[in-house]
């Protein structure tokens, strides 16, 4: 009884377990400035976009 009722609560409180989607990166190229940044220092955008992306990644595995 003790084993059922151990299983039904991990069954229970997997279920509270939300995935998280970031999409940071994509919220700042929608801006309207983007633009500019982007002809104006375009290897700090990259680099700004991509290191958003990998620690956003980072984020969802856990």
């Amino acid at each position: 009884m003790k084993l059922l009722t151990v299983i039904v609560a991990m069954t229970i409180l997997s279920g509270c377990n939300t995935h998280v989607r970031l999409n940071n990166a994509e919220r700042l190229i929608n801006r309207a400035d983007f633009d500019v940044a982007r002809t104006t220092a375009p290897e700090w955008c990259r680099e700004a976009l991509k290191t958003i992306n990998e620690l956003e990644l980072e984020i969802e595995r856990r």
